[in-house]
């Protein structure tokens, strides 16, 4: 008997569509939630079923949810599409969710989170992820809940660099959100081109960067685990570096000198505050690049690698494999 798909909510995003990857190919079955507006001819193949639905539609999860083993969820409303907010798809979206879990008998929810840090309550992405944490506890379903460090690929990217975006497929920051498509504009080249990096903060906040590919092996593996169930894990990198680190991490891997230009995380915040009543998805950026400016994020990942199998790239080997895309693509 084949075996039952796995349902990967959040398919069309860059995690999302990962995480698809690495379950097609080894010959899982996978069903894609794609709301019918959002681009997605990027996930049809072999063994990919593509369900129509939105996490703000019950009766589509209900039906996406039925006959699948398990649940990886990645959607968020960090970098929107179109009118997306944050109570729709996070609050709303992800209750629907659980309970259509519930209601079809699904084996096992996977839960891609953020890490908990203090200030959080004030980050609208951190607040509303341990809102639904507990709601994934309190359902009484199977879960992995992982909470990620800080993600190679989109964070130095907005240190001012297109070479994490290399190769990327369904990148983050190429979705069609004003605010992020106008920072990109202005600072994407920053460090190729004139040697500068942005860094929050004073540079010395620690965080165990972790590349979007590993973090997808992470999913992939708790989705058809056996036994990975009612644990939640903090996942990283190999290593912990500062801002200041992976400043010079660039500097390595381009052959020349790289200079900081830190921005106290006290203009984060009040970008944060100046900008809610008009965008509320920018503000929660700002709020974000206030928290890693002012909160380490020292996971050590080492047991988590072990029990899922996964090796973390470090910061130089994931900007060099980056890199050599770069000058070849």
């Amino acid at each position: 008997m084949p075996s039952r798909p796995v349902l990967i909510v959040g398919a069309t995003g860059q995690l999302g569509t990962a995480v698809l990857r690495r379950l097609a190919k080894s010959g899982r079955p996978v069903r894609a939630l794609v709301r019918r507006a959002t681009p997605h001819g990027h996930l049809e193949g072999p063994g990919i079923e593509i369900a129509p639905g939105d996490l703000r539609d019950p009766a589509s999860l209900e039906a996406a949810c039925r006959g699948v083993s398990s649940v990886v969820a990645t959607a968020n409303a960090v970098i929107p599409r179109g009118r997306s907010s944050f109570r729709e798809v996070e609050e709303e979206g992800y209750r629907n969710l659980i309970g259509a879990c519930r209601r079809t008998g699904v084996g096992r929810l996977t839960f891609m989170s953020v890490p908990e840090v203090p200030g959080q309550e004030r980050v609208p992405t951190f607040r509303i992820k341990r809102q639904i944490e507990a709601g994934i506890r309190e359902s009484g379903l199977p879960h992995a809940i992982f909470r990620g460090s800080l993600f190679m690929d989109d964070w130095f990217a907005l240190m001012g660099s297109s070479i994490p975006l290399r190769g990327a497929e369904a990148h983050t920051l190429a979705r069609p959100f004003w605010f992020s498509e106008a920072f990109r504009k202005a600072t994407g080249h920053s460090i190729e081109r004139h040697g500068l990096a942005l860094v929050p903060g004073s540079g010395r906040t620690r965080h165990a960067f972790i590349a979007l590919d590993d973090v997808a092996d992470f999913l992939a593996a708790a989705a058809v685990s056996e036994d990975a169930a009612g644990e939640t894990w903090d996942i990283g990198g190999p290593e912990v570096l500062s801002w200041n680190d992976v400043v010079a991490v660039f500097a390595r891997v381009l052959g020349r000198p790289v200079r900081a230009l830190r921005t106290p995380a006290a203009v984060y915040r009040a970008l944060a505050a100046l900008l809610g009543p008009f965008s509320p998805a920018a503000s929660n950026l700002m709020a974000m690049s206030w928290i890693t400016a002012r909160e380490d994020t020292p996971f050590d990942s080492r047991e988590a690698a072990r029990r899922f199998g996964v090796r973390p790239a470090s910061a130089e080997e994931f900007l060099r494999r980056k890199a050599a895309l770069s000058a070849t693509n």
